[in-house]
Formats: structure tokens, C-alpha cells, sequence
């Protein structure tokens, strides 16, 4: 958990109280929006004879969603990652000295992910008649789902976008 924090936190700085004394020193708290839990699987053998789910922080959040934590979904997430970045494949001697560096990399492979790469589960028929070699489906990525874009972007319309910056 203090690595998470040490990632994800917000400096919190405690006034001065007026009393002598030296005040006390800033510290780090888990970010407001940060969600952690563990599933905890408890095992005999090769089966599974029971779950137990742990929220560790970001409760209130998951309770007014009306969620509960979910493997499935950052299972999926994790062997995409994985599959797509080099840094964080198991076993491998593709690794990211500096943290900065793999950031960039995540980075542009969620932009690449949800503008540049067409999803199966997303794609829409066309028409239900069409005649051979005609194409059947329409691709769709996660950005066009989303209304964000229009049409499914090329590599290099993603290496050039300009975009605003943040104020």
C-alpha cells in the first residue's frame, strides 16, 4: 500500500497551530479518486473454495457507483498491457530504467489503444445483403464508441495530432 500511495497521493500540509513547537510535517494521503482493493482467493488444492473481497481505499466511491470489484476486467487490462509494452512483459530483457519512460509508453498506448486500434467486439454490420469480397463489418475503436472521434486514425495522424494544452 505505501508504494501506491508514494505513486498516487495528495500532500497534505497542516497549518500552523500558533503553539511552540516545531508544526508537524506534510504528508502524503492516497489520492482522492484512488480505487484499491484485493481479491484474496483461498484455495485447497487446485480449487478454489473461497473469495474474500478487500477494499483498501476509494470505498465510498465504488459504494455511490454501485460497484464492486471486478478481476475479470484489469486481468483483460493486464495481459493487453503486457502483450503491447515491451517494459512490462514477464520474463523478458525489454525493461524501462527511468519510470518517466515507461509512463510515455502507457501513455501512447492508451491513446493508440482508443483512437488507432479497431476493437472485434465494437465493429458493426454493415448491411445484412452484401455480395462477395465486400466488407461485412464497419471497425470501430473505443474513442469512436465513446463519440470522441469519427473515423479510426492512422499512426501517423496520432504521432502528429496537435493538441490543446491543459490550463
Amino acid at each position: 500500500m505505501r508504494a501506491l500511495i508514494e505513486s498516487y497521493h495528495k500532500i497534505k500540509v497542516f497549518s500552523k497551530t500558533g503553539k511552540p513547537g516545531r508544526p508537524k510535517d506534510p504528508i502524503k494521503e492516497p489520492h482522492p479518486d484512488l480505487v484499491y482493493g484485493q481479491v484474496i482467493k483461498e484455495r485447497k488444492g487446485s480449487r478454489i473454495i473461497g473469495v474474500t473481497y478487500r477494499i483498501k481505499c476509494g470505498a465510498k466511491q465504488l459504494a455511490q457507483l454501485g460497484l464492486k470489484i471486478s478481476t475479470t476486467l484489469l486481468e483483460r487490462l493486464n495481459l493487453t498491457l503486457r502483450q503491447s509494452l515491451a517494459p512490462l512483459a514477464r520474463k523478458t530483457l525489454g525493461f524501462s530504467k527511468e519510470r518517466k519512460n515507461l509512463r510515455k509508453q502507457i501513455v501512447f498506448f492508451q491513446a493508440f489503444y482508443n483512437f488507432a486500434r479497431p476493437h472485434m467486439s465494437l465493429r458493426e454490420k454493415v448491411s445484412e445483403t452484401t455480395k462477395p469480397f465486400e466488407q461485412r463489418w464497419a471497425s470501430k475503436t473505443p474513442g469512436m464508441a465513446a463519440g470522441l472521434t469519427d473515423h479510426v486514425w492512422t499512426f501517423r495522424e496520432l504521432l502528429t495530432v496537435k493538441l490543446a494544452q491543459a490550463p
